[in-house]
């Protein structure tokens, strides 16, 4: 027996529209194309995105590797560093049923499996602001008279982070705060399907690391997807 599964009606067809976010604003892409995401579970356009091409892309590395070269973010104290992580945590926390319902229409997942995996996002970041606190190196003198041996953990650059449709907003924090955590700058392609929570992520991250009376901002994370 065949049977035939239509998607049921959405009560709020709202298309959101995401821009790519580099150097700490949103952006659209240089060629104007967008790409539409239509919701597995309703059959409707749930999303649209702006394609970032290969000078979009290019753009957002070099953004990235300026703000580690000449921004703050890699010379922020570990407690300063923290603290951007934990209110990051708290604003994806107050803004978690957005965020879930955000996964959800893109992905076609159950609303109560999003928001589980919100909720586990929001304890990544916290532990993620507990380690930025406990990175340290080491020295050794047991290595002869007159002798010190220093071991110096650094950030080492501008860090790629991709991610897959699936659990997109999950991932990403898997992988994003522990990289700033150590100081990095990352640039960040999620997949085109599930794109919107990460693009929406970018605005969270610049909101949680502005300082009154700061003329810098975090342009460390770079969320936008790439595609050639």
């Amino acid at each position: 027996m065949t049977v035939h599964l239509r998607p049921r009606p959405l009560a709020d067809h709202t298309v959101r529209e995401f821009k790519m976010f580099i150097d700490g604003q949103h952006v659209s892409g240089t060629d104007g194309r967008t790409i539409d995401r239509v919701g597995p579970a309703h059959g409707v356009v749930v999303s649209r995105y702006h394609v970032a091409s290969t000078k979009d892309a290019e753009r957002a590395i070099l953004a990235a590797r300026r703000a580690f070269d000449e921004g703050d973010w890699p010379r922020r104290t570990a407690s300063d560093r923290s603290g951007v992580l934990l209110r990051a945590a708290a604003i994806i926390e107050a803004r978690a049923d957005e965020i879930a319902l955000l996964d959800t229409l893109e992905s076609g997942k159950p609303i109560s499996q999003a928001r589980g995996e919100i909720a586990g996002a929001v304890d990544i970041w916290r532990y993620a602001a507990a380690l930025a606190r406990d990175l340290h190196g080491e020295s050794y003198n047991t290595l002869g008279d007159g002798t010190l041996g220093v071991v110096l953990r650094e950030a080492i650059g501008v860090v790629s982070v991709i991610t897959p449709w699936n659990f997109p907003f999950l991932i990403v924090s898997q992988k994003l705060p522990f990289a700033l955590a150590a100081g990095c700058t990352c640039v960040v392609k999620p997949s085109e399907l599930t794109s919107g929570s990460t693009l929406m992520l970018g605005g969270i991250l610049a909101e949680a690391a502005y300082r009154p009376g700061s003329s810098t901002s975090l342009r460390a994370p770079e969320p936008r997807r790439v595609r050639r």
